[in-house]
């Protein structure tokens, strides 16, 4: 039988080059994980790459007891990259995790086992910018988010039941996470909130909020406002 089969957790890495940033990222993340105090965990990873640094990575006997399993996603995009990890997730929890964040101490993953209740699950995170941590910052849900108003913050703070699982609109970058946040409020009610740092945010110019062109982000925009537009037309005082 597959011992995977029965895992609590599954943290999901979508993974691309990075600019050739991404053994380095990715080395930061499987280092943390290796020290976790809670050791029902896979490490799904999703690799959008060209070349196979990744990969290799994911095969070195160094992160051997991080139980990865490595995907090849021909299928490019940020989106279709994260619902691919997802998808490939067997925990009873899916722990996103983008491939330059990584978890803030030795207790993460304990702490998200043992505070995960209901659908979903959001932690409060810290940012790094390779010199520190710095601005921490405590999720809370607001109404207005599909305006993109984001108060919980990046994916990497979520956590959802692998069950009827939800998936990123693929035809989102940039407002992902403000609509999915969106849809999970709508369908299950507001998430059980740990306000606990638990995540660490990497900042750089590789972002996408530094890359995406202005002219995506408007459209983005649009479609987001126009998709929840029920939401828009109630909000208007004539």
């Amino acid at each position: 039988m597959d011992k995977r089969a029965h895992m609590k957790i599954s943290v999901c890495i979508p993974t691309y080059e990075m600019r050739g940033e991404a053994k380095r990222v990715l080395t930061r993340s499987f280092d943390m994980l290796k020290k976790q105090t809670f050791k029902d965990f896979e490490v799904v990873i999703s690799d959008n790459s060209e070349d196979d640094i990744v990969k290799n990575l994911c095969e070195d006997a160094t992160y051997k007891p991080l139980n990865i399993r490595y995907i090849r996603n021909p299928i490019k995009g940020l989106a279709q990259n994260t619902n691919s990890a997802i998808q490939n997730g067997k925990g009873e929890i899916i722990k996103i995790l983008y491939m330059d964040d990584y978890l803030a101490h030795e207790n993460s993953l304990k702490e998200i086992a043992d505070n995960f209740e209901g659908q979903w699950l959001v932690t409060g995170c810290e940012h790094d910018d390779g010199n520190r941590r710095y601005n921490p910052h405590y999720p809370k849900y607001n109404t207005k988010i599909y305006w993109g108003k984001n108060t919980i913050g990046s994916p990497s703070v979520l956590s959802i039941k692998n069950q009827d699982v939800m998936l990123f609109d693929e035809h989102m970058t940039w407002l992902l996470d403000c609509d999915y946040y969106k849809r999970m409020h709508d369908t299950y009610g507001e998430p059980k909130i740990l306000n606990d740092i638990n995540v660490v945010i990497g900042t750089s110019k590789h972002q996408v909020t530094n890359t995406l062109p202005k002219i995506k982000k408007l459209k983005e925009n649009l479609y987001m406002l126009f998709k929840h537009r029920k939401e828009l037309f109630l909000s208007i005082k004539i």
